[in-house]
C-alpha cells in the first residue's frame, strides 16, 4: 500500500480540524442570521413599507452581528 509520511498525516489532521471549525462557524453565523431575520420579520409592520424596513434592518443588523461574532470567535480561538 501507499505509505504516508508523518507530515502528510499532520496536514490531513489539520485540514479536518479546519473543516470542523469552519462548519461550526457557519452554523453559528447561520443561526444568528436566521434569528435576526425571524425577529425583524415578526415585529415588522404588515405593510409593504414595514416589510421593506424589516428587510433592510435585517441585512444591516445581521452584517454587523457577523462582523462582531467573527471578531469574538477569532479572539477566542487564538486565546485558547
Amino acid at each position: 500500500g501507499k505509505r504516508v509520511s508523518h507530515a502528510g498525516r499532520v496536514r490531513v489532521a489539520r485540514m479536518q480540524e479546519t473543516d470542523r471549525v469552519a462548519a461550526l462557524w457557519a452554523l453559528v453565523f447561520g443561526a444568528v442570521i436566521a434569528w435576526i431575520a425571524v425577529y425583524q420579520g415578526y415585529h415588522a409592520t404588515p405593510t409593504a413599507e414595514g416589510v421593506a424596513r424589516a428587510t433592510t434592518s435585517t441585512v444591516v443588523v445581521a452584517s454587523l452581528a457577523v462582523l462582531g461574532l467573527d471578531f469574538l470567535l477569532t479572539a477566542a480561538m487564538y486565546a485558547a
